[in-house]
């Protein structure tokens, strides 16, 4: 019995690629295509499926936390096998990510080893690719320890946060805090810095993953 498979990527090469990789697969079906998040929810709807192959970060509402969505595939399909294709590379956020409970997780720069690796692992014994693997094992060994929590940033760094993770801009939260914007603009910069992020898509993850907005 074949394998029924929906791949989810905004960019068109990248869907191509994948389904080329799969399609001379026996034991696959490629049932559905989607290239943002609303519409991959819809096939999802209309075409059961067995495993989802998908991007972390797709456009579609409010939906664009990849970190949020497997959550929530994973309370609607609670069944559904996910295996995340990504150019992600930071390590606090592939953490997150793989205490999901998903498949897999392949570097798109090594689509052509990786996937084939990956659709055949299981939950119990999840696939990483060898560089997101590294970059693991080179944080690990860097820091020492896990990456902070939020309890331990500053209570002003975690205000900054709770209200930067519900849209709010560094203006509109020195005017609510009634603080400069420079000094939420370093208190950002500082706790980003201690949670070793470095970008602010990679901030509103962290934030979204630990409940803080």
């Amino acid at each position: 019995m074949s394998i029924r498979v929906q791949i989810a990527d905004d960019h068109p090469l990248t869907l191509i690629g994948i389904h080329t990789l799969l399609e001379n697969r026996a034991n696959l079906d490629v049932v559905a295509q989607a290239h943002s998040v609303e519409a991959l929810l819809e096939n999802l709807q209309r075409h059961p499926c067995d495993l989802l192959l998908t991007d972390l970060m797709m456009p579609g509402g409010e939906q664009v936390d990849g970190i949020r969505l497997i959550r929530r595939l994973r309370t609607l399909y609670p069944q559904l096998a996910i295996v995340v294709v990504t150019m992600l590379d930071n390590p606090a956020l592939i953490s997150s990510v793989l205490k999901l409970g998903i498949q897999g997780l392949v570097s798109k720069r090594g689509l052509l080893n990786d996937l084939p690796k990956a659709v055949a692992a299981s939950p119990r014994a999840p696939f990483v690719s060898a560089s997101i693997q590294h970059l693991l094992d080179s944080s690990a060994a860097l820091h020492g320890k896990p990456l902070l929590q939020p309890e331990q940033l500053s209570a002003r760094e975690v205000e900054v946060l709770r209200l930067y993770g519900t849209g709010m801009s560094i203006g509109a939260i020195a005017l609510h805090l009634s603080r400069s914007k420079q000094t939420i603009s370093t208190q950002k910069s500082s706790a980003m810095r201690k949670l070793g992020l470095d970008t602010s898509a990679s901030l509103f993850l962290y934030i979204q993953e630990h409940g803080l907005s």
